[in-house]
């Protein structure tokens, strides 16, 4: 199995869990509820992948 694919999957990219190395996102959008007026409100914020490859 490829290391990638253990440990906290949240901050490695979707490609590199998959053991494709060379699409590799570099950062990762993630969804957090913002404080906005409507519950439906997300932010986006992108974490850079920590892939070892």
């Amino acid at each position: 199995m490829d290391s990638c694919a253990t440990g906290d999957t949240q901050e490695i990219c979707w490609f590199c869990r998959k053991g494709r190395h060379d699409d590799c996102m570099k950062e990762i959008p993630t969804q957090g509820k913002s404080d906005g007026p409507h519950d439906c409100t997300f932010d986006t914020k992108l974490i850079p992948c920590k892939c070892q490859h």
